[in-house]
């Protein structure tokens, strides 16, 4: 931690509330996450971050960098699999020695009616095993190496309680199955002093356009405010969950989804 991040009662700067500290975050490419990471940097984090697009690093993490933070790439997993998720992280530990939060932001979302005659199994295979398996493997690998006070936040959505859009009943299914397992594992780390919480996204602006215009209006309409969200409502969200505000919640799932679940 920089002396400038300390007040002189010895307590962390509030402007940089995670100074000092290390997060891994996947799937950093874009949207939320790419909001995510700009949010965790300005809040004083270094970053050790996965991609899927290999171009954005040259393009937005100099950005992230200017902001004052340590920024490291490393391989995404290219399987749901522990040995390639247990090898992020020591590649993590290995440059970082540590690791305080965990952002796990693996996602697949594929559309179809459950009666659809042309359903692709494989698909459904692969929205399960990068929604649930990949995201459970790296909590999993993350945990074994973090100390008391650390953070796991599983990124979801909102329609994991809220089941009634067609054609995602079962990438719902998917979020639910995730959400599930952090209420569990809160019980289980808790003892540990780390806390696991879920962010349960809306419809967020940025991402809508891997969604249908219909489903798009649709959830427009449902929300309170009758607007999508922004990326960095989420972030902000995110930043709540792994700073020292947060310490006394886990287990919790937080809905950033302008009230589509009120």
């Amino acid at each position: 931690m920089q002396q400038d991040d300390v007040t002189l009662d010895g307590r962390t700067d509030s402007l940089r509330p995670l100074a000092g500290q290390v997060a891994l975050l996947t799937r950093a490419d874009e949207g939320v996450g790419m909001a995510t990471a700009a949010a965790l940097a300005q809040c004083g984090a270094n970053l050790a971050l996965t991609l899927i697009d290999t171009e954005v690093e040259s393009a937005s993490l100099d950005e992230l960098r200017r902001i004052g933070c340590k920024v490291v790439v490393f391989r995404a997993p290219t399987d749901c699999s522990s040995t390639q998720h247990t090898q992020l992280v020591r590649q993590v530990i290995a440059e970082f020695g540590k690791i305080d939060v965990l952002v796990a932001n693996s996602e697949y979302r594929v559309q179809w009616q459950v009666d659809d005659d042309d359903l692709d199994e494989d698909q459904v295979e692969l929205q399960y095993s990068m929604n649930v398996k990949s995201n459970i493997a790296l909590i999993r690998a993350v945990i074994r190496v973090m100390t008391s006070g650390g953070r796991v936040i599983a990124l979801g959505s909102s329609l994991a309680d809220r089941v009634g859009t067609p054609g995602l009943a079962d990438f719902a299914a998917t979020r639910a199955a995730l959400a599930a397992f952090c209420k569990g594992a809160a019980h289980d780390l808790g003892p540990r002093g780390i806390s696991i919480n879920v962010v349960q996204m809306g419809a967020i602006a940025f991402d809508a356009v891997a969604v249908s215009p219909d489903i798009i209006e649709s959830e427009r309409a449902s929300t309170a405010l009758k607007r999508l969200g922004t990326p960095s409502e989420v972030a902000s969200a995110i930043t709540f969950l792994a700073g020292p505000s947060a310490s006394f919640i886990t287990g919790s799932v937080l809905n950033v989804d302008g009230g589509y679940n009120a």
